[in-house]
């Protein structure tokens, strides 16, 4: 089978399509053929030797995919031809991934393909949809009638938050320095767009809630826009950090955090169970269905233009970057 294979850590150029045996599933496994994939940030950190309990070079990336069943489990619950899609576990991380033709999944941590949803968008929703919900709900308690502020909010995460957000009935604020995708953010849900780059950002927040207040932040990029966050958001505040595009470090006021009483929280799609992802992720369907929404996907590429997806993924998408593991 062909497989995107890095034997080094190091430059993204390190990944290269190869060919190699399809993988043997153990026991509890399921062979999937995959029929698509999605990029997400975390693969290039794991290329780069950047993410914790990567799997051992020779090693394929890939945290999310959609596609048939090849070969079930015995006794399982998928039968051949079943078509299904990753929730998560450590498929990508420290077994192999989804950038290949073929991959073997623990089947406790794969679900149905949503009906009527494409392999594309299959492979596109789980880990970002999985992500903002457990930003919004799960830890950060969103409850209805609160103002969601998410940075960074073109990206994979920030389309799932904005959409999710407003199937919970919150009022959403959408930062995004690109003009075509405010425009589009307002189409998907969001309330107020607003020109993360503008040397006024904050006080146009502060102008567009009025007498409101920020409630809880979907943070996507960290660095110097976590204080930037911690300025913005109310007393009581919840900062959910799900991201670091803009830096790994970050500075805080200290004086504003204990006087607004803030809670600032780091957490990764990492942390669901089983279980607890199949419940969320069946809630997660049932609210886009209910609305009649997918997951975005800003481009799809070929298995042989995995280095463009990911320079596609580097500059900046509208929602997620899919590959065709079979084109």
């Amino acid at each position: 089978m062909r497989a995107w294979r890095f034997h080094e850590a190091g430059d993204i150029a390190n990944l290269r399509l190869e060919e190699t045996p399809a993988p043997e599933p153990r026991v509890g496994e399921v062979l999937v053929r995959v029929e698509a994939a999605a990029l997400n940030p975390a693969d290039r950190y794991l290329v780069q030797g950047q993410y914790p309990r990567a799997g051992a070079p020779p090693f394929t990336p890939g945290r999310d995919g959609a596609g048939v069943v090849e070969r079930p489990c015995a006794g399982g619950r998928f039968r051949e031809g079943d078509r299904v899609v990753l929730l998560g576990g450590l498929t990508g991380i420290s077994e192999q991934g989804m950038l290949a033709e073929y991959a073997a999944v623990p089947e406790a941590w794969l679900a149905p393909l949503p009906e009527g949803w494409t392999m594309r968008e299959g492979a596109a929703g789980p880990l970002v949809f999985l992500t903002a919900w457990r930003a919004l709900v799960i830890c950060g308690g969103l409850r209805a009638g609160e103002t969601v502020l998410v940075t960074g909010a073109s990206g994979g995460v920030g389309t799932a938050a904005v959409m999710l957000a407003k199937s919970l009935d919150a009022r959403v604020i959408a930062l995004s320095r690109d003009a075509a995708k405010r425009a589009r953010l307002e189409e998907v849900g969001a309330d107020i767009v607003i020109d993360a780059g503008a040397a006024d950002v904050e006080k146009q927040v502060k102008a567009a809630l009025g007498t409101g207040r920020v409630d809880l932040v979907v943070e996507n990029l960290g660095g110097p826009c976590l204080n930037q966050c911690v300025r913005m958001a109310g007393f009581g505040g919840r900062i959910m950090v799900v991201g670091l595009l803009a830096g790994l470090n970050a500075e805080v006021a200290v004086g504003l955090l204990i006087h607004k009483c803030l809670r600032i929280e780091g957490l990764s799609v990492s942390a669901y169970r089983p279980e607890e992802a199949q419940e969320a992720w069946a809630e997660i369907v049932r609210r886009l269905d209910a609305n009649g929404a997918r997951p975005l996907i800003d481009r799809a590429y070929a298995m042989t233009e995995v280095q463009d997806a990911f320079g596609r993924l580097h500059a900046g998408p509208f929602g997620k970057v899919v590959i065709d593991t079979r084109a």
